[in-house]
């Protein structure tokens, strides 16, 4: 700014001043504030454009200021939530692995279930197998428990007539070496035996025959001796006992008899079994396995079975191997009896092989032959889908002492042998089955419903083996 003062009214000079220096001063003066005004004016204007800046700048710093805090909230919201989902993944690492060890823990458990059921699996296939090869009228139905032991009672009443055109001399039962036959004296075929029989006329007499005697009555005890081990005891009976006091006249008193009575052992975790007692022998055809009470009886009225049935009812011990109930091996020592000695015997020989009658003794005379060694007899089974196989094998010995005119009171022991088989084939499973079996070999008229001889005495006096098929 300038501090020339002008003066609209002209004035004196003062005193030292001349006129030209006061132009002079007034010229440099305007020149001066010229040149410095525009500069002046132009830095003021400058400074305010300048102060728009600033304030400008201010306000984009207030604007990034408030968008710094907001990203700054922003960032700690993210944070917070980062935070939270990382307690969330801990929390779930947690759990993962709690329930990993849980999963371990019950995969362990699990294992163990069933290994467990395998076993018990395996423990009931086993007594299940056994009962299923008890038959029906022998399971626990309307039994009872005392002590542990399962008591289950069977059997039937039963009263049978039998009607025949020609007597057979018989009771309910049919032998049939009685049969008589037609008294043509053209016959040829008939023994001198038969000729009498023929000729006193039983041929044509009929007969009639009504009879309880067959009924019959059992009794079984099972118990568990521990988990795997079964024992059995069994008793069957009926009426069909010959006792010289029985007879038909009044009273009708039949003894009874013994039909089954023995005990049997199951070790069904190893699958042995041993039976010791009286049964049905092991040369008798199975409907399953090798198992006593499964036996393929035939079923007729009379009591006596049809010729080519393989039997013999004795005591005996046993003893049987399965394999998963689908292989089976057994052998059995069983009661040996020479049941009948053919043919004529020679001149002057002579063969002792039966027992006599001895004083107060059980034997009755003429029915117990001598017999050093049991007959031996092994069987092989299988199951199938089409049904049950099996072949057994059988070794006899005969005993006697013997005389002629070379030998005086010779002792002997011959052997025979012979071979089995059998069948059961599921032609329509439950409704139809078609059975075969058979036997063939030497000395074994005895397991044979028609009891053929077994043996006959050779022109030397000792006992040989016939050759015969049952």
């Amino acid at each position: 700014m300038s501090n020339t003062r002008y003066d609209s009214f002209p004035s004196r000079p003062r005193p030292g001043h001349s006129k030209n220096g006061l132009t002079t001063k007034r010229t440099v003066a305007a020149l001066l504030a010229a040149l410095v005004l525009p500069t002046a004016f132009a830095d003021d204007q400058q400074i305010q454009q300048m102060q728009q800046q600033v304030n400008d700048l201010e306000k984009h710093l207030q604007e990034m200021k408030a968008q710094m805090e907001e990203i700054q909230k922003k960032n700690k919201e993210i944070a917070d939530k980062n935070k939270e989902i990382a307690d969330k993944n801990k929390q779930i690492v947690d759990k993962t692995q709690e329930l990993s060890t849980k999963n371990q823990e019950l995969e362990g458990q699990h294992q163990q279930l069933q290994a467990q059921t395998f076993e018990i699996s395996g423990k009931f296939k086993a007594i299940q197998d056994q009962w299923d090869l008890i038959p029906t009228t022998n399971k626990n139905q309307g039994g009872f428990i005392m002590d542990g032991v399962t008591l289950a009672f069977g059997g039937y009443l039963a009263e049978e007539n039998a009607i025949r055109s020609s007597n057979l001399q018989a009771d309910i039962n049919s032998p049939f070496s009685k049969i008589p036959f037609n008294p043509n004296p053209g016959n040829l075929l008939l023994t001198p035996t038969q000729a009498q029989q023929a000729a006193s006329g039983y041929y044509n007499q009929s007969s009639f025959n009504a009879t309880a005697r067959q009924s019959r009555f059992s009794v079984m005890a099972q118990g568990n001796a521990d988990k795997n081990t079964l024992v059995t005891g069994y008793y069957e009976m009926d009426w069909l006992g010959d006792s010289p006091t029985a007879n038909g006249t009044q009273s009708n008193s039949y003894t009874a008899r013994v039909r089954h009575l023995y005990t049997n052992i199951d070790w069904m975790d190893k699958g042995w079994h041993m039976l010791a007692g009286q049964s049905w022998s092991l040369a008798v055809l199975n409907t399953q396995g090798v198992t006593p009470r499964n036996e393929e009886i035939p079923v007729v009225i009379d009591a006596e079975y049809m010729p080519g049935f393989v039997w013999n009812r004795q005591a005996q011990i046993r003893v049987v191997k399965d394999w998963d109930k689908k292989y089976w091996a057994a052998i059995s020592l069983e009661q040996s009896q020479t049941s009948g000695v053919g043919g004529s015997t020679p001149n002057g020989v002579l063969n002792s092989y039966t027992l006599p009658a001895q004083a107060g003794g059980l034997l009755t005379p003429g029915n117990y032959s001598v017999n050093k060694f049991p007959d031996i007899i092994g069987k092989l089974a299988m199951e199938t889908n089409l049904g049950h196989y099996e072949v057994f094998g059988m070794l006899r010995n005969f005993d006697g002492t013997y005389s002629n005119a070379n030998v005086t009171a010779a002792g002997q022991s011959s052997w025979a042998g012979s071979m089995g088989f059998g069948s059961v084939l599921k032609i329509i499973p439950h409704t139809l089955d078609f059975k075969i079996s058979g036997l063939y070999g030497n000395g074994v008229g005895r397991y044979g419903t028609s009891t053929l001889n077994d043996a006959t005495i050779g022109p030397n006096g000792e006992l040989t083996a016939l050759s015969n098929v049952v």
